[in-house]
C-alpha cells in the first residue's frame, strides 16, 4: 500500500525511478526502525514479568543458621534442616520463554546507534551509604516525622525513623501513616511474631555467638515448613561491607507438598518472622558498624523449569507487599544468578533500556556461576569468598 503512490506518480512522469526506490527505502527503514523498537520492547517486557515473577516474595529474608562463632555478631546466616536433590540443567521451557528476543538480538547491530542515543545519560552519583551521611542529608525529614509523630516507643530513635525516611524520601507525612500502621501492627495481629523474634534472638546471642536452635523453633510453624527449606533451598551470607543476602534456589523448593502442610497465612506469617528477624540484625549491624545495612535477595536461577505453587505464589506475593509496609528501608536489590544462556545472551542487550530505578532494583549476573553446585556450597571457603566477591561485582553494575 505504501508503494501505490510512488509507483502511480513514477508512471505520471512526476517522480524518477530513483526517486521512487528512495522513498521505498525510507518508508523500509522506518518500518525496520518500529519493529525493531517493538521488539525490543516487547522482550524487555517478557524478561522483565519472568524474573519478577520468579523472585516474588523471597526479597523477605531469612533465619540465621547455627554456626560455631567467636564472641562476635554472626556474619553467615542460613536455615538449617536436611539436603533435598537440587535441579541442574537449565530448563529450555525457562529459555523458551525468551525466544521472543532472538529478534532484539539480531537487529541489535542495526538499532546501537538509536539505543545509544535513548539511553545516554550522565552516571549517576554513587550512594554514600554511611549512617552519618544519611542522617545529615535525612535530618529534616527525621526532625519532620518526630515533630509529627508524637509519644513514640523507644525503639523508634533517629535510626529507626532513618528507615522511614529513606523509604518516603522527601514525603514526612506519609512516614508518620507508615508508622502508624507499623505501630498498630506491632501492638495487635504481629505482637506474636514480634515477642517471638525478640525472644528468640535474646537467646540466640545469650553465649556471645550466635545460636540458630531457639531462633527456627520460635518460627511460626516451622515445624512443618523445616521439611521443605533447607539449607539446600535457601541460605544467607553477607557481603563484605555487611549487608545481609538471602540466597534462593526456587528449583529445589517442592512448594506444592510445602502448601500442602500450611496454608497461605502460616507460610506468610513464616516469612513475615524471617524479616523481622534479619531487620533486627540489620539495625543491630548498623549501629555496630556505622554503615546502614540493606537487606539483599539473590535468586539462583539454576534448574528452574516451570513458576512455583500458585498458592505458594500468593504467600510469597503477600508477605512482600506487607513487608514493605512494616519494614520500610530496608530492602536493597534483588540479584538474579544463572539464568538461562539466553537469557543472559539478552540481558547485555536490553538491560540499558530499562528505566533507572529498575537497573538499581534488578541486577542480573552476566555469566554462570559453575562453581555453585549445591547452595550450600557458599557457605564453605573458598566458594564462600568467590561468590562473595562475584555478588559484590553484580551489584556494582
Amino acid at each position: 500500500s505504501w508503494l501505490k503512490p510512488a509507483l502511480f506518480s513514477a508512471s505520471a512522469g512526476k517522480r524518477s525511478l530513483r526517486q521512487v526506490q528512495a522513498m521505498a527505502a525510507a518508508v523500509r527503514q522506518r518500518s525496520s526502525s518500529r519493529l525493531a523498537s517493538f521488539s525490543v520492547a516487547a522482550s524487555a517486557v517478557a524478561l522483565l514479568a519472568w524474573s519478577g515473577a520468579s523472585c516474588l516474595g523471597f526479597s523477605v529474608g531469612a533465619v540465621p543458621r547455627t554456626r560455631v562463632a567467636p564472641r562476635q555478631a554472626p556474619s553467615v546466616f542460613g536455615l538449617p534442616g536436611s539436603a533435598s536433590p537440587a535441579g541442574s540443567s537449565e530448563a529450555s521451557s525457562a529459555a523458551s520463554i525468551f525466544a521472543a528476543g532472538a529478534l532484539a538480538a539480531a537487529v541489535t547491530v542495526a538499532c546501537g546507534a538509536r539505543r545509544a542515543q535513548l539511553v545516554g545519560r550522565a552516571a549517576a552519583e554513587i550512594q554514600d551509604s554511611s549512617l552519618e551521611f544519611l542522617q545529615r542529608k535525612h535530618a529534616g525529614d527525621v526532625d519532620e516525622i518526630k515533630r509529627l509523630a508524637k509519644d513514640l516507643p523507644a525503639e523508634f530513635d533517629d535510626l529507626k525513623l532513618l528507615r522511614y525516611a529513606l523509604q518516603h524520601e522527601g514525603n514526612p507525612g506519609a512516614a508518620v501513616e507508615n508508622i502508624k500502621e507499623v505501630l498498630a501492627w506491632r501492638s495487635g495481629e504481629g505482637a506474636k511474631i514480634v515477642a517471638a523474634a525478640k525472644g528468640a534472638i535474646a537467646k540466640a546471642t545469650a553465649g556471645g555467638g550466635w545460636d540458630n536452635a531457639p531462633v527456627f523453633a520460635a518460627a511460626p510453624h516451622a515445624d512443618r515448613i523445616s521439611k521443605h527449606i533447607t539449607p539446600e533451598q535457601m541460605v544467607v551470607v553477607s557481603t563484605k561491607a555487611g549487608d545481609i543476602v538471602t540466597c534462593i534456589r526456587a528449583s529445589t523448593i517442592d512448594s506444592e507438598n510445602l502448601m500442602k502442610s500450611v496454608s497461605e497465612e502460616e507460610m506468610s506469617e513464616f516469612f513475615i518472622y524471617a524479616r523481622e528477624i534479619n531487620t533486627s540484625i540489620a539495625d543491630r549491624r548498623t549501629r555496630a558498624t556505622g554503615r546502614v545495612v540493606r537487606l539483599i535477595a539473590a535468586n539462583d536461577l539454576t534448574g528452574v523449569s516451570k513458576f512455583p505453587d500458585q498458592k505458594f505464589q500468593n504467600a510469597l506475593t503477600g508477605s512482600a507487599k506487607k513487608a514493605v509496609t512494616l519494614y520500610p528501608g530496608y530492602a536493597g536489590p534483588t540479584v538474579l544468578l544463572n539464568l538461562p544462556w539466553l537469557a543472559r545472551m539478552l540481558v547485555s542487550v536490553l538491560t540499558p533500556l530499562f528505566p533507572g530505578a529498575v537497573r538499581e532494583k534488578l541486577k542480573f549476573a552476566r555469566g554462570p556461576m559453575a562453581y555453585m553446585k549445591s547452595l550450600q556450597d557458599i557457605l564453605k571457603e573458598p566458594t564462600r569468598s568467590t561468590f562473595v566477591d562475584d555478588l559484590q561485582a553484580v551489584l556494582n553494575e
